[in-house]
Parts: structure tokens; C-alpha cells; sequence
């Protein structure tokens, strides 16, 4: 977006879900189902949940990081399995190019960008 335009207002939301990529590749079972959904469960299993947690949560933390190296006026909210990063003062390309430098894929987070009309201007 245009960072002279006064016209819109842009809103940008990350969504970092911790048991979930977006996308599974084929083949791959989510560790959490390989528990939730069976009757029995192994000890390797639990700890195949663990180490898929473990390195999902680092993998939060390091695009955390990153997103408030290049901004700091972000609304942060934890949820029970996500958390959520919020502005209206940086644009996405900005923030989806700085993540994929840093290694980041489309696939480890959720971004909704919404666009709000500024009454009384045309």
C-alpha cells in the first residue's frame, strides 16, 4: 500500500498457531492428531508432540523477533492455541519480505490484511 495514501487504512494480523502449519505436505500426519484421535497412544508419540511443539514455539518466537526488529507498534494477544500480532502502522509487503529473508515460509503463519475507508475523504 501506498504509505502516502489517505484514503485507506491498512490492518495487518499474524496468526502463529501452535500446533498447526497451515499446510500439511502430503504424507505428513499433525503430531497433536496422532494423539487426540486414537485409542492408544505411545511414549513416542508424546514426545513426537513435544519436539514438533518445541520447534514450533521456537519458530514463533524467532518471527516474533523479527517483526519487532522492523516495527514496534504491534497489539500482541495470546489465544489458547495461537497468537496473534496486530498493526495499522506498517505495511504487509514490508513485513512478508523482512519474515522470508529471515527464512520464514508462507506456511508457518496465517496474515489477513483488511482495508478500512476513511469517511469523508474521496
Amino acid at each position: 500500500m501506498d504509505p502516502n495514501n489517505i484514503t485507506c487504512i491498512q490492518r495487518i494480523r499474524f496468526f502463529f498457531h501452535f500446533f498447526e502449519k497451515r499446510e500439511w505436505k502430503s504424507g505428513e500426519v499433525p503430531p497433536l492428531q496422532r494423539i487426540v484421535k486414537e485409542k492408544k497412544i505411545n511414549p513416542q508419540e508424546v514426545r513426537n508432540l513435544k519436539n514438533f511443539l518445541n520447534w514450533r514455539l521456537e519458530r514463533i518466537a524467532g518471527m516474533m523477533e523479527v517483526l519487532f526488529a522492523i516495527h514496534n507498534d504491534w497489539a500482541v494477544n495470546a489465544k489458547k492455541d495461537f497468537i496473534q500480532m496486530e498493526t495499522q502502522s506498517l505495511d504487509f509487503n514490508d513485513a512478508l519480505n523482512v519474515l522470508k529473508e529471515h527464512g520464514f515460509t508462507d506456511d508457518e503463519f496465517i496474515l489477513k490484511v483488511e482495508y478500512e475507508r476513511k469517511w469523508g475523504v474521496l
